[in-house]
């Protein structure tokens, strides 16, 4: 099934608020040359449609980030949402995606050691469904988005 049809001025309107979701809509409207009401309407239609789910904060790096890392899990279960349910408890996991190939699920983890990571990726060794990790240790992170 496809999703909603996004045409140019839609595309235009999602990067402008990719780049800063708190820009006004009379910001917005000056941008794209449409009236404050236009926006405000595509605006709506989009979050109906569940194009714009949220908005949210990117906060500042700290001087000191920890250790970040990335586990690629192996995890015989038929599914992963019994994984998922077992580490959505755990602060350390940031986010967690099911994906095709040799790896079954990536885990983004954030920890404040690399000991802590090392105690993280036991933990999640000895779930009963996990049957081998990964670790890939972020070195340099060079953008988000």
């Amino acid at each position: 099934m496809n999703g909603p049809q996004l045409d140019d001025l839609d595309q235009r309107l999602l990067a402008e608020l990719t780049a800063d979701a708190r820009l006004t809509q009379v910001a917005l409207a000056a941008r794209l040359g449409l009236s404050r009401t236009a926006i405000q309407e595509r605006m709506k239609r989009l979050e109906r449609e569940g194009v714009i789910q949220g908005y949210t904060v990117r906060l500042r790096e700290r001087r000191h980030p920890g250790v970040r890392a990335y586990l690629l899990v192996k995890d015989h279960a038929p599914d992963h949402e019994r994984l998922a349910q077992a580490l959505k408890a755990h602060p350390e996991v940031v986010g967690m995606d099911s994906v095709a190939g040799g790896t079954d699920v990536v885990l983004q983890v954030q920890v404040e050691s690399v000991e802590a990571l090392s105690r993280f990726r036991d933990l999640v060794g000895r779930l009963p469904q996990v049957d081998a990790t990964e670790t890939l240790l972020v070195m340099v992170s060079h953008f988000h988005r």
